[in-house]
């Protein structure tokens, strides 16, 4: 096989689109936001899964509303490294939470539960939608 060959050959099989792992989208960067964290929580053993900006007001949340409350107000702190926070809302469970930087502002994604699957991946996608 010539170079030629294989060239042709792998440009065929990048004419297949990539497959789609969302089931939701949105053009509303709101709803896009609010899909995104129950996409977290339904692929996670959590309580509560929430967003909330560096202000702590509630940009989108999963759960009961005093859990998401509760989260909220920890999430910076907690991502801040404050372990103190964590002992206000989690009594037998996990939180864990992160910055997301957004230009010149961060939001903080937290959730409460024994087990969240793929923060980073929701982090960049955090990025994504409000770079669109």
């Amino acid at each position: 096989m010539n170079a030629e060959n294989w060239a042709s050959r792998r440009a065929a099989r990048d004419d297949h689109p990539m497959l789609e792992r969302r089931t939701k989208r949105s053009e509303s960067r709101d709803e896009a936001l609010q899909y995104l964290v129950e996409a977290v929580a339904d692929r996670s053993e959590v309580e509560a899964v929430v967003l909330v900006d560096d202000a702590g007001r509630i940009v989108a949340g999963t759960d009961m509303p005093i859990e998401v409350r509760d989260l909220a107000r920890v999430a910076q702190p907690i991502a801040r490294g404050d372990r103190d926070a964590i002992a206000r809302v989690a009594e037998g469970s996990d939180v864990l939470a992160r910055g997301v930087a957004i230009g010149d502002r961060t939001l903080y994604f937290a959730a409460l539960g024994t087990r969240v699957r793929k923060m980073t991946d929701a982090a960049r996608a955090v990025q994504r939608i409000f770079s669109a």
